[in-house]
C-alpha cells in the first residue's frame, strides 16, 4: 500500500440513498393503492348492499358500476403488488450494497416504472369506463 493511498471502507451512499428512497416511495404507493382498492369495494357494497356483492360474484352482465369495480380493484391489485415486490428488491438490493457489491438499480427502477405504467393504466381505464361504457371492455355476457 501506497502511504498517500486511503483505504476508506465506505459502502456507496448515492446507492443506498437511491435504493431506499425507491424503497419508501414503493412502500408507501402500494399501501395507498390497497387502501383504496379497499374503499372502492367497501363503499360500493355500502350504497348497493349485500345483494350487489352477490350480482358482482355471479352477474350475468355487468353494469358501468360493476365493471368500474372489477377493472379498477385488479388493475390496482396487480400495481400494488409490484411495487411491494420492488421494496422487497430494494431491501435484498441494500443488504447486498452493505456487503460491498454494486447494486442492480436498473432492476429496480424497472420495476417501480412498471408499477406506474400499471397505474397510469387503471387511471386510464377508469376514465374510458366513464366515456365510452362497458360494451368497450367486453365484459358484458
Amino acid at each position: 500500500m501506497d502511504e498517500w493511498q486511503v483505504d476508506l471502507n465506505m459502502p456507496d451512499i448515492g446507492g443506498m440513498f437511491t435504493m431506499g428512497m425507491t424503497g419508501i416511495c414503493s412502500t408507501l404507493i402500494g399501501i395507498a393503492e390497497i387502501a383504496y382498492m379497499m374503499m372502492i369495494l367497501t363503499t360500493a357494497y355500502e350504497t348497493n348492499g349485500k345483494d350487489w356483492l352477490l350480482e358482482l360474484l355471479y352477474a350475468e352482465a355487468y353494469t358501468e358500476e360493476i365493471t368500474y369495480v372489477l377493472v379498477a380493484s385488479v388493475l390496482l391489485l396487480v400495481s400494488a403488488i409490484v411495487f411491494l415486490i420492488t421494496t422487497s428488491i430494494t431491501l435484498i438490493e441494500l443488504y447486498m450494497i452493505r456487503k460491498g457489491r454494486s447494486p442492480h438499480i436498473k432492476t429496480v427502477f424497472t420495476m417501480f416504472l412498471l408499477g406506474l405504467v400499471l397505474l397510469a393504466l387503471t387511471m386510464v381505464s377508469t376514465i374510458v369506463i366513464k366515456q365510452y361504457g362497458v360494451e368497450m371492455f367486453g365484459l358484458i355476457r
